[in-house]
């Protein structure tokens, strides 16, 4: 593994001082989650089967199973994000699957106080920014490590590794910060006119397709 990203976080983490990024309740998050299948969820349920391949920074130990006190739910800043996020793998927005995928988007109740891992603040902590798009064995790693020393985190704040906007991984600590329902719902497959306008729009951000 390269130096930039080391396999093992360093010994001295607890040592090091991290920057934290507050995510005030004004502002939004954005989630596509599956409505349907083998990891359905409904708004604001977090994720306690764990690590999944796939998943970057899922904080539970190996092997994948049911960690009731180690939760994940991943969001970004924006719909694009969510978006470029989700469908990353042959980059085509497939609004009818199975899994019937269902975009939430909502504001905290009260501030999230995150670990930064962009830039200078991953460097301090003895990896870099390249965390956000490592191999994600390495970055379930680093996850596991930064949730066991700072416990009261509400995640991380980090880059896509596909549009370089903000993005996050919720962990259990921030379970009370969701509000009773989302500012906004809709599944991917809806016919709404303005609906398929704003997917279009936000594939064509992004050079993903949209059948």
């Amino acid at each position: 593994m390269s130096p930039k990203l080391p396999r093992t976080p360093p010994a001295d983490l607890a040592r090091r001082r991290p920057l934290w990024k507050d995510w005030e309740p004004n502002q939004p998050l954005w989630h596509v989650a599956n409505s349907k299948g083998a990891y359905a969820a409904r708004f604001a349920v977090m994720r306690s089967y764990g690590p999944l391949p796939s998943a970057r920074f899922d904080p539970h130990p190996p092997p994948p199973g049911l960690h009731p006190t180690e939760r994940v739910l991943y969001a970004a800043s924006n719909l694009v994000a969510a978006l470029a996020e989700r469908f990353q793998k042959g980059r085509e927005i497939r609004r009818h699957q199975p899994d019937e995928p269902v975009v939430y988007a909502w504001t905290p109740t009260r501030t999230l106080r995150l670990l930064d891992l962009t830039g200078r603040a991953a460097t301090r902590l003895g990896a870099s920014h390249t965390i956000s798009a490592g191999p994600k064995d390495v970055t379930r790693s680093w996850a596991r490590a930064l949730r066991a020393t700072w416990p009261t985190a509400d995640g991380l704040f980090y880059s896509s590794a596909m549009t370089g906007e903000p993005c996050f991984a919720l962990w259990a600590p921030a379970q009370n910060s969701f509000p009773a329902a989302p500012a906004f719902s809709a599944l991917l497959s809806h016919p709404a006119t303005s609906w398929n306008n704003l997917l279009r729009a936000a594939a064509a951000q992004i050079g993903y397709d949209l059948p």
